[in-house]
């Protein structure tokens, strides 16, 4: 593919989807190129990926360098300015995403709140490989209309967002080992397990089973199985009339004292409030819980 760029408009200026503006890929060694986010007139967001070369980013008045494998996020109108210099003495090579929608600034906020205004990629990473197919789908012009464009944007959203909430990238399989503990504590959340026991199950060392675990789940051991015990609780407490301290004790806790505390923090109620609370719909047998 060239390099280049691709721009969309769209018929419907009251459209409520979120929608592309630009996507491409571009190299400068020019200090022309250089954009202040309060001297832009119109709304939209920016993401850019550096390939080659290095640019720079002042977002609220501190500095960021943005050399290869480093993307950033900014709001327009904002409070920053991007550029390159020439003393860099290489070509500035990226790729670049605008996009605009309601509901795209409130992604853009979540994410630099959360990570700050520059992430670190890798180049295979699902965000750079998902930004790539869409240059790849406006070039062979196969984008069909503004809701696959949405879809399309809302997928590498939810990529950014998995990336930085430290979850594993979609669609990649879980190791066997990491499988197998899974199951084991699916099976024994019922009785007191130790690290050691689950790490034996899923037949690795502890260290290594940890690390692991983490990278392909993106929590730890111990969380997935705590949220395996709320899981079976919150069944337990809305499908049978088992007190409090009887599901505490058949889910593995210790006390209900405790069991209380960890469920508050997971479901947002005490475990009685979330047994009387019945006014959902379409009430669910079976909760997943994230």
């Amino acid at each position: 593919m060239l390099r280049t760029n691709f721009g969309f408009r769209y018929s419907d200026q009251s459209n409520p989807l979120m929608a592309i503006r630009t996507i491409g890929w571009e190299s400068t060694v020019n200090e022309s190129y250089s954009w202040n986010g309060l001297a832009r007139d119109d709304k939209f967001v920016v993401f850019q990926y550096t390939l080659s070369g290095e640019g720079h980013l002042v977002y609220d008045g501190k500095h960021y360098t943005v050399p290869k494998n480093h993307g950033f996020f900014v709001r327009i109108p904002g409070n920053h300015h991007y550029y390159y210099r020439s003393e860099s003495k290489t070509p500035w090579e990226f790729i670049f995403l605008t996009a605009t929608g309601s509901h795209v600034f409130a992604h853009w906020n979540k994410i630099i709140e959360t990570n700050g205004p520059v992430i670190s990629l890798k180049p295979n990473a699902q965000p750079i490989a998902l930004l790539w197919e869409m240059m790849q789908s406006a070039n062979e012009k196969t984008l069909q209309d503004k809701y696959d464009i949405s879809v399309r944007l809302y997928e590498w959203i939810v990529a950014c967002h998995r990336i930085i909430d430290g979850k594993p990238e979609a669609g990649q399989p879980i190791p066997a080992s990491v499988a197998a503990a899974i199951k084991f504590m699916e099976g024994q959340y019922h009785r007191f397990l130790t690290l050691e026991e689950i790490a034996e199950a899923a037949g690795t060392s502890k260290y290594h089973f940890c690390r692991l675990f983490v990278k392909s789940t993106g929590v730890t051991p111990i969380y997935q199985l705590t949220k395996i015990r709320i899981e079976e609780a919150s069944k337990l407490l809305r499908q049978t009339n088992q007190s409090v301290a009887s599901i505490a004790a058949a889910t593995g806790f210790d006390n209900s004292s405790y069991f209380g505390k960890v469920f508050r923090r997971m479901m947002g109620d005490s475990p009685q409030q979330f047994r009387e609370n019945t006014d959902d719909d379409i009430p669910a047998n079976h909760l997943f819980i994230d």
